[in-house]
């Protein structure tokens, strides 16, 4: 089991984490942790959790440095593996930073703090529509997110523009999926500029996430819980961070290189369908 300190610790003197060849779990890891319903049976209690924290008022970075690496207990726990690496960009950050990242599952979501906040105290941009579901919206209210439609692109790029540099200001890092939506398939095309606009109106530096996330699959019914594919690791790539100048459209540019040639390394599928 990933014991927090010393998690931490291996992030700060290495830059990076992989689960080892032998994980010790639980017991009832053991008998079930090879099947999908265990496995989502992980994933709710987190959530759940999560939700407790938030409503008690326990909601702060530590406890949900904690309950980000509880997802990644889960993962192991069931037996998957976890590979990052680039967190000494993250830790050469003298600043917030607008961090964007491809977006593949929900799994993401959950992982994600576990390797930025030891770091940086961070937040998400999400679909407001995530406020209003029952087992997410106390989680969500708990990470104090920048929330958007995804249904009007110029009221969303004003709610960025209004709320990010506050956000910001006050010492949080911003995580973006400019994607929108999740998908198996990287494609440059649909990878949006608004992190990019909003490095360069908060005077913050940008950084690429590159992920491959697809261990937890996508469902048909329920598009959160899909099925597990233990054959799969959990990659996270954080890259340099990028200086935004001019239009921002180098700095964009090299963020969505990075994640294309990174996740294309990990045997993932670009799309460079449309793209000039």
């Amino acid at each position: 089991m990933i014991e927090t300190r010393a998690f931490i610790d291996q992030l700060r003197g290495t830059g990076g984490y992989q689960t080892p060849a032998k994980v010790t779990v639980g017991v009832m890891d053991r008998l079930l942790g090879g099947t999908t319903l265990w496995y989502h049976r992980r994933v709710l209690g987190v959530i759940l959790k999560g939700g407790r924290m938030a409503r008690r008022g326990g909601w702060h970075r530590d406890s949900w440095q904690d309950l980000s690496l509880d997802m990644w207990r889960g993962v192991e726990g069931c037996r998957g593996r976890l590979s990052v690496c680039g967190c000494e960009h993250l830790a050469a950050l003298r600043s917030p930073a607008v961090i964007v990242a491809n977006h593949m599952s929900l799994l993401e979501t959950f992982t994600i703090p576990a390797a930025v906040l030891p770091f940086q105290h961070m937040t998400f941009v999400v679909k407001a529509s995530l406020m209003r579901v029952p087992l997410f919206r106390d989680v969500m209210a708990g990470v104090r997110p920048i929330c958007v439609r995804r249904d009007n692109p110029r009221e969303d790029f004003k709610t960025l523009m209004n709320e990010g540099p506050v956000v910001l200001a006050e010492g949080r890092s911003i995580v973006i999926f400019p994607q929108a939506t999740r998908n198996t398939v990287f494609s440059p095309a649909q990878f949006n500029t608004l992190g990019a606009k909003l490095a360069k109106s908060a005077g913050v530096p940008l950084m690429p996430l590159a992920l491959k996330t697809d261990f937890h699959g996508l469902g048909r019914i329920v598009r959160d819980f899909g099925p597990v594919d233990r054959d799969k690791t959990v990659h996270f790539a954080f890259g340099p961070v990028v200086t935004v100048s001019g239009n921002g459209r180098d700095a964009h540019q090299a963020c969505v290189d990075f994640i294309a040639t990174t996740f294309a390394g990990w045997g993932g599928v670009v799309d460079r369908g449309n793209v000039s």
